[in-house]
């Protein structure tokens, strides 16, 4: 095994120092430990160096043999981390949060009458078989219990009191943001309860109820419901299913895969698929060269084809891109994301632009600038906040760090009465999404694709089964006039992959609201660039300071980054950032509005709204590009183009990624930037081991995916809350 694993029972936190002339993002680190504390269980390649060097620290640590040890460890771990913080937040006679010390010493009762319903949970936990690095799933070499009731009590009262002598209250704002990874995990390993119960007589359903809240609760059972069937299967036993790592060839880094055993010696895995789709989402799934017979169909109005064979890859080919992605602000980050799942996933899309084979030299990884409103706020709205737990920030930062940081902007010197802070969050970046379309496409050429632009889908073609084979399409002409005499062409495949932005849940399509509810959110970018103004020796020095960072103001509802090439980009509006509680969804049952542009001539509409933007970006940022010159009172910036799109994004804010039925996949995502790659590779593999079932809901559940994947199935009981909207 090449990683070691510890389950750490030991804390780090940051004080700000003593010192005033330390700069303010110096932090202190301390260590919170106890010798009386359960101790750090390591396993692995390099347990014993890494336990050598806790041990200098006074940490207690074990070296573990076998990998049931750390199953046994890390379900200890959860089971404080989901019921301490319940405990406490439900209160005292009065209310009031109380500390660890508090339940063990006053609580112990419900203590142990919430820890002995999540008994079964646990132990299944600390019983599930180990993955082997070659795929092959594990025998365990010993069969080690996670121990009584008595001795799951102990082990939270030891844990307890080893922080601070127990005088501590667990975060229930950081409980909350984990609430699927701790209580909703345990939720879902629920056995299922008969008919005449529900999980509103569950003890534990209750106190998240109480302490949560109903929407949370929800949230719990719902969003873990496809990865609760699955471990359903493990737990009465089906041993069809395995789970192997998969390591995807472009980022080199491998995932959890689960499949049913007759799939890997399956002569009749997925040879040839259509995708539906111009942009990220679309123009992603090349990664398998087995899969030789990819086209992909987009109707962008124009003709698009890749290269032929011998042409070397053109370097100069024209690429649209699709109208969502090639007007996309392309961010790329993890910022304000929630529930924890999702923003981590949005983490491992970074890394893999970092790491990708054909991606990797392109991102611009300049970190952002982020400008909040000044404390007062409700805590949980600060995007900083929500972050720094999990995600670099630093700040908030004084006038001298902002200057350093970003020389490219006229900072204000006064600001005793700001009401503002600046956070900046260095390990973001942004990328040219139509130049990344371009060197996809190149790649996928290389694999086999072939890619028709273009067309006017007609309908999807089913057998006699009725299940989906592939689509029927016509040659689009100049201004999409009909031509009776156009002959339908029919686009033959194993499987239909409808990857079209906001345009997928269209009926044509087979993907209708209620399978895959979409929200109306339109968005429009500006491109500006600095004109040529005077000398070179202009004294304003506006020249010389280009802006360097992403700079985000959440307070003007403005945003801007420039990009290699000169452009400057503008967003104006509230910004999406997508996850289950981005404040600026708006949650409406309208039919998504399938009209947008992104034209590059300006009208005289496009010239009002693209300066308007330019100027609220001049006035709440103030990059000195934009600036007017000292010589001249005229526009220091030219005005490029204007593009309008409507933005793909789910009902519930997260993505949807998997079979609706059988042969008919839908992958959409409003993070297609920052997901595009490690979603488009996953989703090859997905289709390569393809083996779907029927449920009796009429939708296509997979019985082989990535586990990664498993929260963001499309499903009924997803979109329960949305009524019929075709």
């Amino acid at each position: 095994m090449d990683v070691t694993i510890a389950i750490l029972h030991f804390g780090i936190s940051h004080t700000n120092p003593d010192d005033n002339e330390m700069p303010s993002l110096v932090q202190a680190p301390k260590l919170n430990n106890s010798p009386e504390s359960p101790p750090t269980v390591i396993y692995g390649k390099h347990a014993t160096t890494l336990g050598d060097l806790l041990k200098q620290d006074g940490i207690p640590v074990r070296i573990a043999h076998d990998p049931q040890e750390v199953q046994v460890a890390a379900a200890k771990k959860l089971s404080w981390s989901s019921l301490m913080w319940l405990m406490c937040h439900s209160g005292d006679d009065s209310g009031d949060p109380v500390t660890v010390q508090f339940v063990h010493q006053y609580k112990s009762n419900n203590l142990q009458r919430l820890a002995e319903e999540v008994m079964p949970q646990l132990e299944f936990l600390a019983s599930e078989p180990w993955t082997k690095s070659n795929g092959a799933t594990s025998t365990m070499p010993s069969r080690q219990s996670i121990g009584s009731l008595k001795d799951i009590l102990e082990y939270l009262r030891l844990y307890s009191m080893s922080i601070s002598n127990g005088n501590v209250i667990p975060s229930r704002e950081l409980a909350l943001i984990e609430i699927q990874e701790r209580n909703g995990l345990l939720l879902s390993l629920m056995k299922t309860l008969p008919p005449d119960r529900n999980e509103q007589e569950s003890y534990h359903s209750d106190l998240v109820r109480h302490v949560a809240g109903k929407e949370v609760l929800a949230q719990c059972f719902l969003k873990s419901s496809d990865s609760a069937k699955a471990k359903q299967s493990s737990l009465h036993g089906n041993h069809n299913q395995c789970n192997h790592r998969i390591k995807c060839t472009s980022s080199n880094l491998e995932f959890l895969f689960r499949s049913d055993k007759s799939t890997l010696k399956d002569s009749n895995n997925t040879k040839s698929a259509v995708v539906v789709g111009a942009g990220m989402d679309g123009g992603l799934v090349y990664s398998i060269p087995s899969i030789n017979a990819w086209i992909q169909l987009h109707s962008n109005g124009s003709e698009n084809k890749s290269p032929p064979p011998n042409d070397g890859g053109s370097e100069n080919l024209d690429i649209d891109p699709g109208t969502a992605t090639s007007s996309s602000f392309a961010w790329l980050n993890s910022n304000g994301k929630t529930p924890l799942s999702y923003k981590q996933l949005n983490q491992l899309g970074m890394e893999i632009w970092r790491r990708h084979d054909v991606l990797k030299h392109i991102p611009v990884w300049c970190g952002s600038l982020v400008q909040i409103a000044r404390q007062g706020r409700v805590e949980d709205d600060c995007l900083p906040l929500k972050n720094r737990p999990y995600y670099s920030c630093l700040g908030p930062l004084d006038l001298e760090e902002k200057q350093r940081l970003e020389p490219g902007v006229a900072w204000p010197s006064d600001t005793a009465n700001d009401q503002s802070e600046i956070y900046f969050y260095p390990e973001e970046g942004h990328v040219n999404p139509v130049e990344a379309v371009k060197l996809l496409r190149l790649a996928a050429h290389k694999n086999g694709v072939d890619f028709v632009g273009g067309v006017r889908i007609s309908h999807l073609v089913r057998n006699e089964n009725d299940k989906v084979i592939g689509v029927e399409y016509r040659k689009s002409h100049a201004h999409h006039n009909e031509d009776a005499s156009e002959q339908p062409i029919l686009a033959m495949a194993d499987i239909v992959v409808v990857a079209a932005g906001a345009n997928s849940s269209h009926p044509i399509l087979g993907v209708s609201s209620k399978k895959l509810q979409l929200l109306e959110q339109p968005g429009v970018l500006a491109y500006a660039r600095r004109k040529n103004i005077g000398n070179a020796d202009d004294d304003s020095g506006h020249e010389s300071r280009v802006l360097s960072r992403i700079f985000v103001d959440t307070i003007a509802q403005a945003h801007i980054l420039r990009r290699p090439d000169k452009t400057i980009v503008i967003g104006g509006g509230q910004l999406v950032v997508g996850g289950k509680e981005d404040s600026s969804i708006q949650t409406t049952n309208t039919p998504p509005s399938r009209i947008a542009s992104h034209s590059y001539f300006l009208n005289e509409e496009d010239t009002k709204v693209g300066n308007s933007m330019a100027k609220n970006a001049v006035t709440s940022i103030a990059p000195f590009e934009l600036q007017p010159s000292s010589t001249s009172t005229d526009n220091s910036y030219e005005l490029v183009r204007v593009s309008r799109a409507n933005r793909p994004m789910p009902y519930d804010g997260l993505p949807v990624i998997g079979f609706i039925e059988q042969g008919l996949y839908v992958a959409v995502t409003h993070s297609g930037i920052t997901l595009g790659p490690m979603i488009g590779e996953l989703v090859s593999y997905e289709l390569w081991y393809n083996k779907t079932i029927t449920s009796e809901e009429g939708h296509g559940i997979s019985m082989n995916g990535f586990q990664i994947l498993d929260n963001y199935r499309p499903s009924s009981s997803r979109f329960h809350e949305m009524g019929d909207s075709d």
